[in-house]
């Protein structure tokens, strides 16, 4: 199993709903009030996940922020990929009264796998 940890990577995944939040809002402002933050912190971890990026993904425009196509782009992805991780978290959490192979995949087979070598 692939290390994906922050000391690995150098990303830091608590940065991504920020940046999602940034983009739906247009404004940091208006993000650090639905994610309840303060604003420092808020404009700090976009600070923070615009160093992965060689180039912008925000163009300043007065008091707003407009995402570049990448960052649509990247939004787009990411907002799957966070989607798929709280659907399989609630799918776990369902599982309490099935059992585990009806509804995470391959949860099953280790189960099997150590009940047989009992």
């Amino acid at each position: 199993m692939k290390n994906y940890s922050r000391a690995t990577t150098g990303i830091d995944l608590n940065l991504i709903p920020v940046f999602i939040e940034i983009v739906r809002c247009g404004s940091m402002a208006k993000a650090s009030v639905r994610l309840e933050m303060s604003r420092p912190a808020v404009s700090l971890a976009l600070k923070r996940f615009n160093l992965l990026f060689d180039e912008p993904l925000f163009f300043r425009k007065g008091l707003y922020l407009e995402p570049t196509e990448k960052a649509l782009a990247l939004t787009r992805s990411l907002e799957i990929l966070m989607g798929d991780i709280h659907e399989n978290i609630a799918a776990v959490n369902s599982a309490k009264n099935k059992t585990p192979a009806q509804n995470v995949p391959g949860l099953g087979n280790i189960m099997q796998r150590s009940e047989s070598s009992l």
